[in-house]
């Protein structure tokens, strides 16, 4: 650190004219420090977490104007714990954290085997943080109440993230309003994964939660919850304004229909049911969210325009209970995310089509949705076929944006990344209003990701003359990172054709 700050200091010593950085506006540095944060790779432990500011450290140290300028973005996101795992911040420090934008916190070390403990002057210096908007959660105790209670009277909250939730403690006070909460997200996956320790309370844990949403259900916008945390009492409670509703992870036992949990959301835009298997098998098989004699979702959810749906079977009973007006559609594969030091497999529960003649039947089972302009179609586990989009065409005129995928395990199955056949080039204009291609290959060995296909991209856009933007993205399975997306428009084509994958030459050649 004590390097760059040097260098800094060298980049930035006045000489007559030009423009300096400490003398630029506002904004403009603000974009600087931004894409400078995009950059830094300093992670949290595992990369579970990223603290932005870190890179922003030595470029405080040049000068007293920097370090005014820098300061409320290296302090607007802070951690409980320190770097090293072994302690949390002294007590005196945290009256002085009144700026900070983000808090992150643990009672637990992942780099040690070492507790974090939870002091009262944590507890009192939270209200006071006036700027305070997100706080994220990782507890493996039960939260405490005091936790809570300092929570709620955080005036600026507006974004409460509880990771690997313990909700069997004591019951949750019903004054507990949080009164700027937009947007709440509870979840039982943590850094080992989905699994718990055996000892829960599920019962009280479920009384506990309905408790807790239904002081806050009448002001959130947004709601991502584990469907295990679910039970009957959630369908009594009314959500007023909420607009985007996510289940995640495992369903709910015993069996909700997707109906029952939607009813008493009138606002409702986005609707997402990515249900994982509580037990991976060698065998996935789909996971069933909607009742075959159930309700249209638009007796309840008349605004209703996105639906993302995980894991489920071409003949899947929501689908005939879909909206006929939805825009956007998406259906993928999901599986739980894995501790890095658990050996992972060829299946980790997300189900996939079995071959074309299933896919074609999911197909012609949504073909009712005429009006979508958004779709995402990769539970595949073999390259789609061009006959395949040409349904897609023939099926969803108005499509915009089509999003195509599947798992790859061997280097020969890389060729679709770059479309080698014309016949595939030939079905995508029959998409005559396609402005976003997306093509996205989930992997399980890190050598397979090789990095932007800019070829493919280049001959896409080359073929298909009213494509504005394509996408690609590597998934690796045991990450549980944020996949990456490299994106081209079409100013890619004013540069000469970049080079293409060698697996991809290597496998023409093997079919001459």
């Amino acid at each position: 650190m004590t390097l760059l700050s040097k260098l800094f200091r060298k980049l930035f010593v006045r000489t007559s004219g030009g423009v300096f950085l400490d003398g630029l506006p506002a904004d403009v540095l603000g974009l600087v420090f931004e894409i400078l944060c995009d950059l830094d790779d300093a992670q949290q432990p595992y990369g579970h977490e990223v603290h932005s500011g870190t890179c922003l450290i030595p470029l405080s140290e040049t000068c007293r104007n920097m370090r005014a300028v820098t300061m409320p973005w290296i302090f607007r996101e802070v951690y409980n714990w320190r770097w090293d795992g072994t302690d949390v911040w002294p007590d005196t420090l945290w009256c002085l954290f009144r700026s900070l934008s983000t808090v992150h916190i643990r009672d637990h070390s992942v780099r040690r085997p070492s507790r974090l403990l939870l002091t009262p002057q944590m507890y009192r210096a939270l209200p006071k943080m006036q700027e305070l908007t997100k706080v994220t959660l990782r507890l493996q105790a039960a939260i405490p109440i005091e936790l809570l209670s300092a929570l709620s009277s955080v005036g600026s909250l507006s974004v409460l993230e509880i990771h690997q939730v313990r909700f069997d403690g004591p019951s949750s006070p019903k004054d507990l309003t949080f009164p700027s909460l937009s947007s709440l997200s509870i979840g039982i996956c943590g850094f080992r994964g989905v699994d718990r320790v055996p000892d829960i309370d599920n019962s009280r844990e479920r009384d506990n939660i309905v408790t807790f949403l239904r002081n806050v259900s009448a002001h959130l916008t947004k709601l991502s919850i584990s469907g295990d945390l679910l039970s009957s009492q959630f369908c009594e409670l009314l959500w007023c304004n909420l607009q985007q509703f996510i289940v995640s992870e495992h369903a709910p036992l015993p069996f909700i229909p997707v109906a029952n949990l939607v009813a008493r959301m009138p606002e409702l835009r986005s609707l997402a049911i990515l249900f994982t298997a509580r037990a991976p098998d060698r065998f996935p098989v789909p996971i069933t969210v909607g009742a075959s004699d159930g309700d249209s979702l638009e007796d309840f959810t008349p605004h209703l325009t996105s639906v993302s749906l995980a894991n489920v079977a071409c003949d899947e009973p929501i689908f005939g209970q879909l909206p006929r007006a939805l825009e956007s559609l998406h259906l993928m594969p999901m599986w739980d995310p894995v501790a890095r030091d658990i050996q992972i497999s060829i299946s980790q529960g997300d189900f996939r089509f079995r071959g074309e003649k299933e896919a074609a039947a999911a197909l012609d089972n949504i073909s009712h949705l005429d009006q979508l302009t958004d779709l995402t179609f990769t539970p595949f586990d073999c390259p789609p076929s061009s006959n395949l989009i040409r349904k897609i065409a023939r099926n969803f005129p108005m499509l915009q944006c089509l999003h195509l995928g599947y798992s790859i395990l061997i280097n020969i199955e890389l060729y679709l990344v770059e479309f080698p056949h014309q016949h595939y080039f030939e079905a995508l204009r029959l998409i005559r209003r396609l402005r976003h291609l997306k093509l996205s290959f989930d992997i399980l060995w890190d050598s397979l990701d090789r990095a932007p296909p800019a070829h493919g991209a280049y001959l896409l856009m080359q073929e298909l003359p009213d494509l504005q933007r394509v996408s690609y993205s590597w998934r690796h399975m045991h990450s549980t990172a944020p996949h990456r997306w490299y994106t081209w428009d079409r100013s890619l084509l004013l540069h000469p054709a970049p080079p293409r994958l060698p697996e991809a030459v290597e496998y023409e050649r093997e079919r001459i």
